[in-house]
C-alpha cells in the first residue's frame, strides 16, 4: 500500500508540489516560527518523493542562499521589519527553490522577459500580503516598498528559472 502511495505521488509530483507550497505559504504566513516543523517535515516528503533529490537539493540551496542574503538585507536597510526573526522565511524559500522545477515548471518554457514581468509582480505582491497580513511592516511609503520589491524580483526571478533549467 506504502509502495502504491509512494509511486503515485512520484507520477504526481507537480501536484503534490503545489499543495505543499501553497500550504507552506498560508500556515507561515498564519503561523510563522510555530510552522517551522511541519514546513521542515513538508521539505523532507517532497525529498522522499522526488526522483530528482540531488537536483532538487542543489537548486534549493542555490534559491535559499540568495534569499537568505536577500531577506536580511532588506531588513537591515529598513524596508522590512519583523516582530520577531523570520526562521520560517528560510524554509519559505526553501519551499519556493523546488517548486521553481514543479509547480512553477512552466516557467521554463518562457521568456527571460516574461518571468521578469511575473516574478516583479508575484514576488512584490507576496510580501504585500505578508504586510497585510501583518506578519511583516512595510516602513517605507507604500510605493516606494512596491518599487523595491517588483525591481528586485524582476532581477531575481528570471536567474532563478534559469538556475532551475541548468543545474541537473
Amino acid at each position: 500500500m506504502l509502495t502504491q502511495i509512494y509511486k503515485l505521488a512520484a507520477q504526481h509530483l507537480t501536484i503534490v508540489n503545489l499543495v505543499m507550497f501553497q500550504s507552506v505559504w498560508w500556515m507561515s504566513i498564519l503561523y510563522q516560527n510555530r510552522f517551522i516543523s511541519l514546513s521542515f517535515a513538508l521539505l523532507l516528503i517532497h525529498f522522499m518523493l522526488s526522483s530528482r533529490r540531488q537536483s532538487d537539493l542543489a537548486l534549493m540551496f542555490t534559491v535559499t542562499a540568495v534569499g537568505a542574503v536577500i531577506d536580511p538585507l532588506l531588513i537591515y536597510v529598513g524596508v522590512f521589519v519583523f516582530s520577531e526573526p523570520p526562521y520560517w522565511l528560510l524554509l519559505l524559500w526553501c519551499h519556493f527553490a523546488i517548486s521553481l522545477r514543479y509547480s512553477m515548471g512552466f516557467t521554463q518554457k518562457l521568456p527571460w522577459y516574461t518571468n521578469a514581468i511575473i516574478g516583479g509582480v508575484f514576488g512584490c505582491l507576496s510580501y504585500l500580503a505578508g504586510a497585510r497580513f501583518n506578519v511583516v511592516h512595510l516602513p517605507l511609503a507604500y510605493f516606494t516598498s512596491v518599487m523595491i520589491l517588483f525591481a528586485i524580483w524582476f532581477v531575481i526571478f528570471p536567474m532563478f528559472v534559469t538556475a532551475s533549467r541548468r543545474i541537473h
